[in-house]
């Protein structure tokens, strides 16, 4: 079976249409299409780009877009796994980060009743 991006330049030859024509066409970068056609997603943004662009350009191809996006699922769910037990996730790092803070005010709060409640004593003993 054919890659997904050959499939992909195989349909856009057969139409005979260039790079350059369906970029236009699809409203997608020409350097996106050829990632696209090379496989090579790296490029992209995230993750839903490259569903969102393989959809659109399928289509525009008269291919069948989610045949294609189940392929392209298929070959990221072993890398999905992989990142998803390697990195830690942003909502966990965000999580402590709120933690922090929530923490520093509260002692910046005990610290300023500590010196209002010291100034009022001094006060009080010199009065």
């Amino acid at each position: 079976m054919a890659s997904i991006g050959e499939q992909l330049r195989s349909a856009r030859e057969n139409r005979n249409v260039s790079l350059e024509d369906a970029a236009n066409d699809v409203k997608i970068s020409k350097r996106y299409l050829e990632a696209l056609e090379e496989g090579d997603y790296s490029i992209f943004p995230a993750p839903v780009y490259i569903k969102g662009f393989l959809y659109n350009y399928a289509r525009y191809l008269e291919l069948d877009p989610k045949s294609v996006l189940e392929q392209y699922s298929k070959l990221t769910i072993s890398d999905n796994e992989e990142v998803e037990n390697s990195v830690p996730r942003r909502s966990a790092k965000r999580h402590v980060a709120r933690k922090r803070v929530f923490m520093l005010v509260v002692v910046l709060i005990f610290v300023i009743i500590c010196l209002v409640s010291l100034a009022w004593w001094y006060n009080s003993q010199l009065g």
